[in-house]
């Protein structure tokens, strides 16, 4: 493995398929990654399912009208398929879980033969997958009734893992250079037939030819096309290329120059990364039609498998829930009637708007009770279990907050609007990181809305849980006084919003703040908050405008029906504005003051972003904050329907919304319709918020920034090199977590959880770690025994400081205990009779095709039939042929008794048995003579060989 000091590595060392994503500089314009196998094939199989299922009481689709949608994007296909401006947030989190899964096996597995269909070993890479297949449909099926948001977190991260293995079939196996222009079904529906595999006897490589530049030409190196292999590479499991067989190639293949020379790999389209480049796009076509039949596939994919429901579900295709989370304690009492009477209007102003949302949660909590959890997509029915609820109980003032988010959270779809209603403090406030982890990692807001507030000793606290809160997942922390909820009803408005983009979000002593506005706003909402109650107004300035039109405070109707007030109150206003006129606004306000500005809208116009780092050669999604002071690769991708786009600036604000840091950039919108850039960054803020601008194709400045507030910490923590991640049932793992503390000296406080209970121990529980040291987390897993199938556990480990707090999610896998040996065994054959009347020299046409000669032999297996075929190569003269056999079964052992015949101007075959696993045993026979002229110019298969019998024993699954 190589090692690198530059931040903007070689994704190389451990490459050995397609590359993960196009952050890894080696990856060429042309090339197709994982990431863009697995997008692509999402996007067809969605497109292919809404096609088939348009919305209640929508008009249907012609077939491959949103399939051949130029370009094919997220947003463009919710554009189509919801006839309405319908962000595809929640879709894009969902292909970007199944991404990070993919991404898991290099971090996870890179060592694996079998996860990468490296040094031929196809039949374990094949039950692998399918082991992984099974389970995941298996889970789901069994479970899909009580699956919450990170049950299908966990799916689709397995799915990544899954569709990983799936696709290195392509790029690492010779099927697409034996010609094969279809996927391998069997694959992904173990009931279509097997293809017979090379066994270790035959050799499947021959040396690459050196060319005047010092490369090699691997173009012909492949001695096989009637059986499947694969390249080898050094591995933990693979410790050596045996003699006569292909290596994986590339410059980075440190066996490459090792005989035979160069290697088959696929995975680029540049020939100095892989000898077959020139075949980079059909097998990354391939990859891509196979992952879309694992979703889709007739019969046996994962839609018919499991249904419209779930299909719907797995993706977020749904869209929000419209969650409420309310205080019953006896506080509450004069305030239970208006909390209700508010989240009715809320339910029924949203209901049968384009901004509906999927569903309705509704989780009550007092003390010490919260819950349960009501989930419906019936209005009336959640309208009758919110207008039931009832104030009583909870003695002391702080309550049940905190497991009342948790529940609300698990219930809730990925990216949705939670609405907090409370007079009280948390008393479980220990619960409040988990809590922000969770939101965070859905992105999923929350409004908390008090009218009173107390904690556990009675104080009221300043910069209490719920600011917190709000300021993490990007929203409004509001407190009025009992009996006002009416006056911020307002708030909720802004929540139901089904493309919601913020333009800015910004603390600071001003009295004006200018902003941009690009054409594909429709409305606006200006919110100004300010923290003393000394009573303000502004004015809103659109381009060219002359007049100003004012948002005065205490004033119900506006000057201009444009514009209209949703809050008024001494220290906060909200103003919605339709939008007229792009170009550069203001907002002017009456004094100079301290204000917090947001002003946000309806867009499709918006981003998305990864935090990347390097690992195993690669460049991959960070697990858990980033670390502060740490070198990164920030990844944005720009989403909208605004035809060309070009992106200008990445731009990291600080806590405040202030510009930190602005990196300048110059990119476009490319013929997919895709529009990303890396750039290495260092985040030296406590917490930050990050941002982009850019120009649309008719020129108009665009700015969008995400509200939700990113935290680093001085503690990290990350999976042991080489740590496993599998253990075999009745037997435990040890998992060791690294914990790094580049802050000040500080005790932390470990915690590990996961679903299925399988952590038995961890230690240390806590421990003082000094600045720039490390501590290993030790956490034993146990398997339970007997287990009938895999399963896996999403498992969180924590570290909590004084300053400082940090997570990390992996999935640990446990899997049966082999109790059969499976069939092994080739099938075994004996030639009875063989005629040599080819023997000789070389003869015409004429009277070649005027002599035959004949095999006659007997296979059998111990277990199952066998099946012969035919592997001959193409000639330039076609053979004439006959292949006959009959079968039969004597005791239990099954035979076939076979005759072959062919005309001497075809004086050799290739004969494949193969058994019902895949098992395959090849018959060689050849009369050509390199010491004479054989009978036809047909092709060698063998030279120097008189008569050839060779055995080849192979496993195929």
């Amino acid at each position: 493995m190589h090692l690198h000091t530059g931040l903007l590595t070689l994704c190389f060392g451990w490459a050995f398929a397609f590359y993960p994503n196009r952050e890894c500089p080696d990856v060429g314009l042309s090339d197709l990654t994982d990431e863009d196998i697995t997008r692509n094939a999402i996007l067809t199989a969605v497109a292919t399912f809404m096609e088939g299922n348009p919305l209640p009481g929508k008009p249907g689709f012609k077939p491959g009208e949103l399939v051949d949608l130029v370009p094919l994007t997220p947003t463009s296909l919710f554009k189509a398929y919801f006839r309405a401006d319908v962000s595809p947030n929640q879709f894009i989190q969902a292909i970007q879980n199944i991404v990070t899964g993919n991404d898991e096996v290099e971090r996870l597995y890179a060592q694996q033969s079998d996860y990468h269909f490296h040094c031929e070993q196809i039949t374990k890479s094949i039950t692998l997958f399918q082991q992984y297949r099974d389970e995941i449909f298996t889970q789901i099926k069994v479970s899909k009734d009580k699956m919450d948001v990170n049950a299908y977190e966990k799916a689709q991260l397995k799915m990544g893992m899954a569709l990983h293995i799936l696709q290195k079939f392509y790029s690492n196996t010779n099927w697409v250079e034996m010609g094969k222009r279809t996927t391998y079904r069997h694959l992904v529906n173990a009931s279509d037939p097997v293809f017979p595999i090379a066994s270790s006897a035959i050799k499947t490589c021959k040396d690459c030819l050196p060319t005047e530049s010092g490369s090699l030409n691997c173009s012909g190196n492949l001695l096989v096309d009637n059986l499947l292999t694969s390249g080898y590479k050094k591995l933990e499991t693979c410790a050596a290329k045996p003699k006569g067989k292909c290596g994986h190639g590339g410059k980075y293949d440190e066996t490459r120059l090792q005989s035979p020379t160069g290697g088959i790999n696929k995975e680029t389209a540049n020939p100095e990364l892989s000898p077959h480049s020139n075949l980079h796009d059909k097998a990354a076509r391939l990859a891509e039609n196979a992952t879309v039949e694992f979703f889709i596939g007739p019969g046996f994919g994962f839609l018919d498998s499991l249904g419209p429901s779930v299909f719907r579900k797995f993706f977020n295709l749904q869209g929000y829930s419209l969650s409420f989370v309310i205080d019953t304690t006896s506080s509450m009492s004069d305030e239970i009637n208006l909390v209700k009477t508010i989240c009715i209007n809320i339910i029924k102003k949203v209901m049968n708007s384009s901004d509906a949302p999927y569903n309705y949660v509704l989780v009550p909590f007092n003390d010490p009770s919260f819950g349960p959890a009501i989930v419906t997509h019936d209005v009336a029915y959640f309208q009758s279990q919110i207008g039931a609820l009832t104030a009583t109980g909870g003695d002391d003032c702080p309550e049940m907050s905190m497991n009342g988010l948790k529940l609300a959270l698990a219930n809730s779809e990925p990216r949705s609007n939670i609405f907090l209603f409370t007079d009280a403090g948390a008393k479980d406030v220990a619960l409040l990181d988990e809590v922000m982890i969770q939101a965070s990692s859905v992105e999923t807001q929350i409004y908390p809305m008090l009218t009173g507030y107390c904690s556990a000793s009675g104080d009221v606290v300043e910069d209490n849980e719920y600011m917190k809160l709000a300021k993490v997942t990007g929203q409004h922390y509001t407190r009025v006084q009992k009996g006002k909820l009416n006056s911020v009803l307002g708030i909720t408005e802004l929540a139901l919003n089904s493309a919601p983009a913020v333009l800015v979000q910004v603390t600071e002593r001003t009295k004006k703040l200018l902003f941009y506005v690009d054409e594909t706003l429709r409305e606006l909402s200006i919110s100004v908050k300010k923290n003393n109650d000394v009573p303000f107004y502004f004015f809103l300035l659109t381009p060219g405008d002359t007049d100003k039109t004012r948002s005065r405070r205490k004033r119900a109707v506006t000057m201009d029906a444009k514009v209209s007030s949703l809050v008024n109150t001494t220290n906060y206003q909200v103003v919605k504005v339709q939008v007229t006129q792009p170009g550069q606004w203001a907002v002017e306000m009456s004094s100079l003051d301290t204000y917090t500005f947001e002003i946000a809208g309806k867009s499709l116009l918006d981003f998305s972003y990864k935090i990347m780092e390097e690992k195993n050669g690669y460049v991959l999604p960070i697990q858990g904050r980033p670390e502060k002071g740490a070198e990164y690769i920030l990844s944005v991708a720009v989403e909208g329907d605004s035809g060309k786009l070009t992106l200008t600036r990445v731009i990291i604000f600080d806590e405040t919304g202030k510009i930190n840091k602005a990196y300048d950039v110059n990119k476009s919108t490319d013929s997919r319709g895709q529009l990303r850039v890396s750039v290495p960054v260092r985040f030296n803020l406590t917490s930050f918020t990050l941002g982009i601008a850019g120009k649309t194709e008719s020129g108009s400045e665009f700015h969008r920034c995400k509200p939700h507030l990113i935290r680093t910490e001085s503690i990290s923590l990350k999976l042991s090199e080489g740590q496993k991640s599998t253990l075999t049932e009745g037997t435990s793992l040890n998992v060791l977590v690294i914990a790094s503390n580049v802050g000040p000296d500080q005790t932390f406080t470990f915690n590990v959880k996961d679903e299925l209970s399988l952590m038995r121990s961890f230690n240390p529980q806590s421990i003082l770690i000094a600045q720039g040291q490390n501590v290993t987390l030790t956490a034993t897993f146990e398997a339970p025994k007997p287990l009938s199938q895999q399963l896996s556990s999403l498992v969180t480990f924590t570290a909590k400081g004084g300053t400082s707090t940090n997570y990390l999610k992996s999935v640990i896998t446990v899997v049966p205990e082999v109790k059969e040996i499976p069939d092994q065994d080739p099938p075994q054959y004996n030639i009875t009779q063989l005629g040599d009347i080819c023997k000789g020299k070389k003869k015409s046409v004429q009277v070649c095709k005027s002599h035959n000669w004949d095999l006659e032999f007997q296979a059998w297996d111990n277990i199952s039939g066998v099946f012969v075929e035919l592997g001959l190569p193409a000639a330039e003269i076609p053979p004439v042929y006959s292949l006959n056999c009959n079968d039969t079964i004597i005791s239990g052992v099954s035979w076939a008794s076979c005759q072959y015949s062919s005309d001497c101007c075809y004086p050799h075959v290739s004969l494949i048995l193969t058994d019902a696993t895949g098992n395959a045993n090849l018959l060689d026979v050849d009369f050509r003579d390199s010491q004479k002229e054989s009978w036809s110019s047909a092709p060698r298969i063998q030279s120097s060989v008189v008569l050839a019998v060779s055995l080849l024993s192979a496993i195929f699954y």
